[in-house]
């Protein structure tokens, strides 16, 4: 499957940077966060972006193939935008006990089998709070 929307992406090396500037300002701060795919599944379906039937099939899916997804900690900007902190959104395949990133359409520098490796496979399409805030939700 390939990634109709790659102005979404980042390279790689971009992304390292980033990620670097992450752990270098904040060094005390986690790094990243292991998010399971069925519970994002859960969400969109929640949401009622995919139905109950290919969420069902989707989080099997997830599960058979040990995928989930995880979340880095970043800071940086595109050229010509402001700096700011940033999360980085990969796909992880499990192996050996290990989620293992994605990373053009490969993990540990094998192909993963999944999609077609086509991009990056690292995402940045999430807005920081503030600016992009719920003013009235009691989590803020």
């Amino acid at each position: 499957m390939s990634n109709p929307n790659k102005e979404n992406t980042v390279e790689s090396n971009v992304a390292a940077q980033w990620t670097a500037k992450w752990r270098e300002t904040c060094p005390d701060n986690c790094k990243a966060f292991l998010v399971p795919a069925v519970d994002l599944i859960e969400v969109l379906n929640e949401m009622g972006l995919i139905g109950d039937k290919a969420a069902a099939k989707a989080q099997k899916r997830a599960s058979k193939n040990k995928l989930d997804v995880r979340a880095y900690m970043a800071i940086g900007a595109e050229p010509g935008e402001k700096v700011e902190e940033k999360l980085l959104i990969v796909g992880t395949q499990e192996i050996d006990g290990v989620y293992r990133d994605i990373i053009n359409g490969e993990v540990d520098g094998k192909s993963a089998g999944l999609g077609d490796g086509s991009n990056s496979g690292i995402y940045d399409f999430t807005l920081p709070c503030p600016t992009a805030c719920d003013d009235q939700s009691e989590l803020n």
